[in-house]
């Protein structure tokens, strides 16, 4: 018999109970602001007691399997992991994460029986009170732990509680969100670490990666990455200073474009009566913006070559699907693209287009004739100074070349039917809400908040035309 298991079982099943009922009558819409105030910060108590719990009994779990009687073996699982993730009905990756903390927070036993304190004492004490959350608890042992073998233990003991104080805050100051946290921690090792930053940055740059997905049926193309450092920041400064705003009607007001919910707001403006320009999320705009990206590197003087031409995609398709609405394919990828997008593609450099007929004989490629040469492009993009859509602040160097009549409907490639549109804008100019014209081969738009034709585009040298009539 084991009277504290005991206990420890029957006070679990107790609290399981009492949650039980406590969550079907909790009801937070009919609390107080100063009630709910009150419980948020005491429920998250509450989880992190869970947490805690969860950890250590993770952590057991890889003990058992490696002590002399594997009873997890016996019961035929495979591993800790496996157990853990069978047992609680989590992923087994959910179940590696618990089983590294709990190794970290919890104690254990000599091979004499003698009880061993936890790898970080600290951290094990705060969580298994309730006071410091799990994320937290994993950011602090796994960075402290990977300069462990560089730093005196007494150093990163110190550097734990200091961490551990800061995190779990006080009755006079919030515990710092998990973001403050990590930042906390980095300013630490800067001051504990004899070799400071540089075997952190060696670390990142062999976790440097970019791969690319599988196709998606939808033909979407799945990228994941690390980025070192620098080129994150450059990254995200780059893409960040080029996205553009929700754009509303010149005489509305609307709720703005800052947080990851601008498709809400998009919906909510329109219910009020507002006129949305620009529904796309930040993330669908940061998407947009890494197109106008490639579309420029592809277009640079001294690109790199493949095979000693420019990188470009090939777009192959049908003469009979340009002329009457059917379907290309871009090469290496098996899902079509509609007659529109090649038509787009067909305006913009990076992309040549192999035209066939239904027997495969190829009967044209992309020419001049059909895509804007370089020379009209600077001369476009002289007029236009960067994307002709109101309110979008896409460089000129960045856009696409636009056919404002189609090629195939008897637009000429003049720079008098070509605009610069940013990527994003290109892709549905098409559908709207924008409109384009071309009268005396001056773009004109009219959309939202612009009920009449109206000069675009960025040019410092046009004269304001005088009304007539």
């Amino acid at each position: 018999m084991n009277p504290a298991a005991d206990a420890a079982d029957e006070a679990i099943e107790g609290a399981i109970a009492l949650l039980e009922a406590v969550t079907r009558e909790a009801s937070p819409a009919r609390l107080s602001g100063a009630r709910f105030l009150a419980r948020v910060p005491r429920l998250e108590q509450l989880g992190r007691l869970i947490d805690g719990l969860r950890a250590v009994h993770a952590a057991d779990a890889s003990e058992r399997m490696m002590g002399p009687v594997d009873t997890l073996g016996a019961a035929g699982y495979a591993s800790a992991r496996d157990a853990v993730a069978q047992l609680a009905g989590v992923s087994e990756a959910e179940a590696a994460r618990r089983i590294r903390l709990g190794e970290r927070i919890s104690s254990g036993l000599s091979l004499s029986g003698a009880p061993v304190a936890p790898r970080f004492p600290a951290v094990a004490d705060a969580v298994l009170d309730g006071e410091l959350g799990v994320e937290a608890a994993e950011i602090i042992t796994r960075e402290l732990g990977g300069v462990a073998l560089r730093v005196d233990s007494g150093v990163i003991h110190e550097a734990e509680a200091g961490l551990v104080e800061l995190a779990r805050g006080s009755h006079s100051r919030p515990p710092l969100r998990a973001e403050l946290v990590r930042e906390q921690v980095a300013l630490y090792l800067l001051a504990i670490d004899p070799d400071g930053a540089e075997p952190t940055e060696r670390t990142a740059r062999m976790r440097r990666r970019l791969t690319f997905g599988r196709e998606t049926p939808e033909g979407m193309i799945p990228v994941t990455g690390m980025l070192v450092a620098e080129v994150g920041a450059q990254f995200k400064r780059l893409v960040e200073a080029h996205r553009r705003k929700v754009a509303f009607g010149a005489d509305a007001t609307g709720p703005g474009d800052d947080g990851e919910a601008a498709g809400a707001q998009a919906e909510g403006a329109e219910a009020a009566g507002y006129i949305v320009a620009d529904d796309r999320t930040p993330a669908q705009r940061r998407h947009d913006t890494l197109a106008d990206i490639l579309g420029a590197a592809a277009r640079v003087k001294d690109a790199p070559e493949i095979a000693g031409s420019a990188p470009a995609v090939i777009v192959t398709v049908t003469k009979k699907a340009l002329d009457d609405g059917g379907v290309g394919f871009l090469d290496d990828h098996t899902t079509p693209i509609s007659a529109g997008a090649v038509e787009r593609l067909v305006d913009s450099r990076g992309m040549q287009i192999v035209t066939m007929n239904e027997s495969g004989r190829v009967l044209s490629l992309g020419s001049v004739q059909r895509c804007f040469t370089s020379s009209q492009r600077r001369a476009i993009i002289a007029r236009d100074g960067g994307c002709v859509i109101p309110g979008c602040t896409t460089a000129a160097g960045w856009c696409e070349v636009h056919h404002v009549v189609p090629w195939r409907e008897g637009g000429e490639t003049h720079v008098d039917n070509g605009v610069l549109l940013c990527w994003g804008h290109h892709q549905r100019i098409d559908s709207g809400p924008w409109r384009l014209s071309m009268p005396d081969g001056v773009p004109h738009v009219r959309g939202p908040g612009i009920n009449e034709w109206t000069p675009a585009g960025m040019s410092r040298v046009r004269i304001p035309l005088p009304r007539t009539g």
